[in-house]
């Protein structure tokens, strides 16, 4: 478990590619825009603001960097598939997300983040498949674990199993930033993919 994490902003862009940052490995963090990504985020770092947190779903529009103990970077971008959006923002955000997944070569894995108390969408389950065909390393956060009962979260976590048992899926890790449940388990993914060589 990490306890002492230094965190620091590094800067935003609508266009991740235009942004100068340290060339240090990256890893995504991606979900829809209520799911709790900017608290998960801060969860991670023992951080109360690092990551913006809005009461209002898809207000982050663009890619936030932060630099973590000098080792790697987070990239926090736009949540996906909020209705309130408008749909030619909403396509112009995927294509700077592809266009990032597919150009970012320091890119070591994405934290795929949903809500334990709904099924899996279908973007989600088309990103998770997307991202197994591409071959990029990728971990599914069932968050806000805490709001369900032991019964209701085996059957969430069975459920998102069920759904997302192709070939290259990845671990599932139930989550909650209240509680620090499944802290060190997605630490544990983001140390050995920032460890692998290439």
């Amino acid at each position: 478990m990490k306890s002492q994490v230094q965190a620091n902003y590094i800067g935003c862009s609508p266009n991740p590619a235009v942004l100068r940052r340290s060339p240090l490995p990256e890893v995504l963090f991606m979900g829809r825009s209520n799911v709790g990504k900017s608290s998960l985020i801060n969860c991670l770092v023992n951080s109360r603001n690092l990551a913006r947190t809005s009461s209002t779903p898809g207000k982050t529009r663009l890619f936030y960097f932060y630099e973590i103990d000098e080792r790697m970077l987070f990239v926090d971008p736009p949540g996906y598939g909020y209705a309130k959006v408008a749909e030619a923002m909403r396509t112009r955000w995927m294509q700077e997300m592809e266009r990032y997944l597919r150009k970012a070569e320091l890119l070591k894995g994405v934290v795929l983040i949903m809500d334990i108390r709904h099924a899996p969408t279908p973007i989600d389950y088309e990103m998770a498949l997307w991202l197994a065909e591409s071959r990029i390393d990728f971990v599914s956060i069932l968050n806000k674990a805490d709001k369900l009962s032991r019964n209701q979260r085996n059957a969430a976590i069975n459920r998102v199993h069920g759904e997302m048992n192709f070939e290259g899926a990845g671990p599932i890790i139930p989550f909650s930033a209240n509680t620090g449940e499944g802290r060190s388990q997605l630490w544990n993914s983001l140390e050995e993919w920032i460890g692998r060589v290439g």
